[in-house]
């Protein structure tokens, strides 16, 4: 098509519109901050610190890199909206993938966006959006330096020598709703000791390899690791599995976190992380080492239950597939590939399925002479459709032992059990004993002297039956309800 000889309209877009449109991406102040790391990382720097000052007149946050730095064009390009063409080819660390982030992460919270840098060579370069001008002009204006005394005060020096970027955001309209008072401060620190949480987690692997340090007021971040979190009571890694879209490979690496009950206060709180136990269970889906999503089935047909709170999958997928899983601009959420999603939905079913083994049966095994010996436990679970119930031991002894005596007639004893196990109240029982492990405890507190009993009701139904008494009180004593009688 010759355009030369066709009638076309040349459209731009209203400057301030679009400006006002970027803040409404859903960022919070926690992914707006991370998003503005991942540059740095992509800068390679290596220390990153972060402050913030809060009063009536000039609230700022400022973020400090001791990156690459950018040139005079860098620059330029750096703060144009949409700077990046998402289909290009990007370097494989590369945390970017719109060319959008700095500028719709930082207009979520602010309506100043200062960015100070300085290049290999020394020299230094300032650019400024200031939302308020923008209005005013009815243009894509970009300040050349800080719009004022006080930016500059704000954003000060560098504080490491060589290259770096410095990012200042004033004007916190989203951010500081008002200062009328000592709780709305409460409320701004409060919004960091998330932010110092979520940073911790989503940034844990380059923190743990001491790629990069993070510290916000000079208090220097530390690593939250959703998996690894007990040292005295690992979690427990199932089979890794690979797997692969356009010759990209993806890793998947299933964790069974060891029961609540194992673990010290301190180790309590690293599993909490930031919205507790049962809301971080799932998919950990991290892209160049960066956790994307945390503790979400994304778009499997799973519900968060207690049960499963154990259960907990990383997902590692390059920058090259960001396309295939469709990451979003705030790098926040993400989609299960159709290629992959039923081996993925698989690997998610048996990790949860030995999970809930784990979480109904406090994962206790009893170390005797530093052996471990296996518990025989009353009640088992099961599965059918996708359906999950509760069913006897068929393999406890005592069970075996009427299904023996009862011969023929077994069948009613088998069918009565299974229907006992089928109807059994779960969703009561969890209401009244919000805690299982309570349960038993309390069991033997207050009814010692009868499980003593019940202990030899049994072993001498065993012995009777004809079983010699070292092998019956070696099932006896393997019985998950005796586990705590160490008189015996």
């Amino acid at each position: 098509m010759d355009l030369q000889t066709q009638h076309y309209d040349v459209v731009r877009p209203d400057p301030e519109s679009l400006l006002q449109s970027a803040r409404s991406f859903g960022y919070s102040i926690e992914t707006a901050i991370a998003d503005l790391i991942d540059n740095s990382i992509t800068a390679k720097s290596s220390k990153i610190q972060i402050s913030y000052g809060i009063d009536l007149y000039s609230s700022f946050v400022r973020i400090e890199d001791n990156g690459t730095g950018m040139n005079e064009a860098g620059l330029l390009k750096a703060m144009k909206v949409g700077s990046f063409n998402p289909l290009a080819k990007r370097n494989e660390e590369d945390l970017g993938r719109f060319g959008l982030g700095l500028k719709t992460a930082s207009f979520s919270q602010c309506r100043r966006l200062t960015v100070k840098t300085r290049d290999k060579s020394g020299k230094e370069f300032i650019r400024c959006w200031d939302l308020d001008l923008v209005a005013k002009e009815k243009d894509w204006v970009l300040l050349r330096t800080c719009a004022d005394k006080n930016s500059e005060n704000n954003i000060g020096k560098f504080a490491e020598p060589g290259s770096g970027t410095i990012i200042l955001w004033e004007k916190l309209d989203r951010l500081v709703e008002s200062l009328d008072s000592n709780a709305d401060k409460e409320h701004f620190y409060r919004k960091f000791d998330n932010v110092r949480k979520h940073l911790g987690l989503v940034f844990h692997r380059y923190i743990e390899s001491s790629a990069i340090s993070i510290s916000i007021l000079g208090n220097e971040l530390e690593p939250i690791n959703p998996f690894n979190i007990s040292k005295k009571f690992p979690s427990t890694e199932l089979a890794e599995e690979q797997l692969s879209i356009n010759e990209q490979h993806i890793q998947i690496q299933p964790y069974i976190l060891p029961h609540e009950s194992k673990l010290l206060d301190r180790d309590h709180k690293n599993v909490e992380i930031i919205r507790g136990w049962t809301e971080h269970q799932g998919i950990f889906l991290y892209r160049n080492k960066r956790l994307i999503s945390d503790g979400t089935w994304l778009d499997l047909d799973f519900k968060k239950k207690d049960s499963q709170r154990l259960c907990r999958i990383r997902i590692d997928i390059p920058n090259t597939l960001d396309q295939e899983w469709q990451i979003d601009v705030k790098k926040a959420s993400a989609k299960i590939p159709d290629i992959i999603r039923k081996r993925v939905k698989n690997i998610c079913l048996t990790s949860i399925d030995k999970a809930i083994k784990v979480y109904t049966h406090r994962g206790a095994y009893i170390r005797r002479k530093g052996e471990k010996k296996e518990i025989t436990y009353l009640w088992m679970a099961k599965q059918k459709q996708g359906k999950k119930y509760y069913e006897l031991n068929k393999a406890h002894p005592i069970y075996q032992l009427i299904n023996e005596y009862l011969d023929e007639n077994a069948y009613v004893f088998n069918d009565y059990m299974k229907l006992i196990g089928e109807t059994l109240p779960v969703n009561i029982i969890v209401s009244d004993f919000a805690d299982p492990s309570t349960v038993m405890k309390d069991f033997f507190e207050d009814s010692k002297d009868d499980l003593k009993k019940i202990y030899q009701n049994m072993l001498n139904a065993l012995t009777d039956a004809g079983i010699p008494e070292i092998e019956a009180r070696e099932k006896v004593n393997g019985l998950e309800c005796f586990q705590q009688l160490n008189s015996i």
